[in-house]
Parts: structure tokens; sequence; C-alpha cells
């Protein structure tokens, strides 16, 4: 059946979203929530919440709770290197 998902050797939905794909989004020290990274890679907010928990944790980019349930994420800014 074509428009189908593609499924991986578990038999679980194949994934095309990436952390990079959403670090590609983000301007360094820039602050943005995951709505709003969602809507400008038009994936579901909660696969967007889930990649950017996974690259907080990996310390790629920082959270903050600004408000009651209110969370941005920073990009923290590229070093320089020469």
């Amino acid at each position: 059946m074509s428009g189908e998902m593609a499924r991986n050797e578990a038999g679980q939905f194949a994934t095309t979203r990436s952390p990079a794909d959403m670090l590609g989004m983000m301007e360094p020290s820039e602050p943005y929530t995951a709505r709003e990274l969602a809507e400008k890679l038009g994936w579901p907010r909660r696969t967007a919440y889930k990649l950017l928990s996974d690259l907080a944790k990996q310390g790629t980019i920082r959270r903050k709770k600004t408000g009651h349930r209110t969370v941005i994420w920073i990009r923290a800014e590229e070093e320089d290197h020469s």
C-alpha cells in the first residue's frame, strides 16, 4: 500500500526526522519552544519535544523552564576554534 510509513527491522515505524534537522533550524542563543520548531519543520509537537529532550540530555542544547508549563530550548553559541 503506497503512502504507508516504512518500518524498521523490529517492525516499528522508521523515523525520517533527525536531531540534525532540528539543530539546523535553531540559531545559536535564540530561544525556541517545541511548538514553534514543530510548526517550522511540519512535525508533530510531541516529536519535536522528544528530539529536543534527547538533545538536551546530550548537552547539545539547553532546556529552560520559563513558566508553569512553558519550556524554551536554546542552542549554545558555536565555539570559535581559530
